[in-house]
């Protein structure tokens, strides 16, 4: 991994949190960070480069250090896009819109769209930073996705400790033997885990912690954080068109909006 950070901002208060974790992660890791700020064209709102310059060394934390400004008129999710593409970022850093009346995190539509538009890994900032993260989640159903989305959690977070989480769901025709069933599938998912762990370098392998659940992912990882204090969750995509499905599918959004913690998406890209 040897290309930059890419934060987004568009000086709304939780942004901030999206500048403080990427600058944060810029110092842990060695990656060079750039805010990017991206604008719509409007002909009542021009401001030239110099003052939007200022505006983001303004919300940038003490000791920030040399980080770099990037800003683009045009549509912005697809100008966003690109200046990963042009920079070949290793990460795209972003924060959510706000919160609803039921706790949920509002992604925005910037946000959205640009996971639709890249492979690359996106972050999603829902916590102001206190510490580097130390408990992340990775979700998997043993596909390559998964494996590639362990090894760029493991090489992004050396430190972190890896809990890796496995959700089975009982079909409802097989309620009628219930016990039988669910013993069969926790069984058949154990094998599974340890064969994906046994592919596993020797040094990310001896980092991690597995989880076999019987539920929903959504579920199951709102279990984890709590059980275990996980500060991040990740989820490997299959990249297919329009919104990247997460290998929990259908189940992607709600995890992205759900819950509470910081979140990474990790697209296809990373397996090559």
């Amino acid at each position: 991994m040897t290309g930059p950070i890419i934060v987004t901002t568009d000086f709304h208060a939780r942004a901030d949190r999206a500048i403080d974790r990427a600058i944060a992660l810029g110092k842990q890791t060695g990656h060079e960070v750039i805010v990017f700020h991206g604008r719509s064209l409007d002909p009542g709102k021009e401001e030239d480069a110099h003052t939007i310059s200022k505006k983001i060394r303004a919300v940038l934390p003490p000791g920030a250090g040399d980080v770099q400004i990037a800003t683009e008129i045009g549509h912005v999710p697809q100008n966003i896009a690109a200046c990963a593409d042009a920079n070949n970022a290793d990460l795209i850093v972003m924060g959510v819109a706000k919160h609803n009346s039921l706790g949920d995190f509002i992604l925005g539509t910037v946000v959205d769209d640009v996971i639709r538009r890249t492979p690359r890994p996106v972050l999603v900032v829902k916590q102001r930073p206190q510490a580097p993260y130390a408990k992340i989640a990775i979700a998997t159903d043993f596909s390559v996705f998964s494996l590639a989305a362990t090894g760029w959690a493991a090489d992004f977070f050396p430190n972190a400790q890896l809990h890796l989480l496995h959700a089975f769901h009982m079909p409802y025709q097989a309620w009628n033997n219930a016990e039988y069933v669910v013993k069969e599938l926790e069984s058949y998912a154990t094998e599974e885990m340890q064969s994906f762990v046994g592919d596993l370098p020797p040094d990310i392998a001896a980092r991690v912690t597995t989880h076999i659940a019987n539920g929903t992912v959504s579920g199951a990882i709102h279990r984890l954080i709590a059980s275990e204090g996980i500060d991040c969750v990740v989820l490997g995509s299959h990249g297919e068109s329009g919104f990247r499905h997460a290998m929990i599918g259908s189940q992607a959004n709600d995890l992205l909006t759900s819950v509470p913690v910081d979140t990474a998406i990790i697209g296809p890209q990373v397996t090559g």
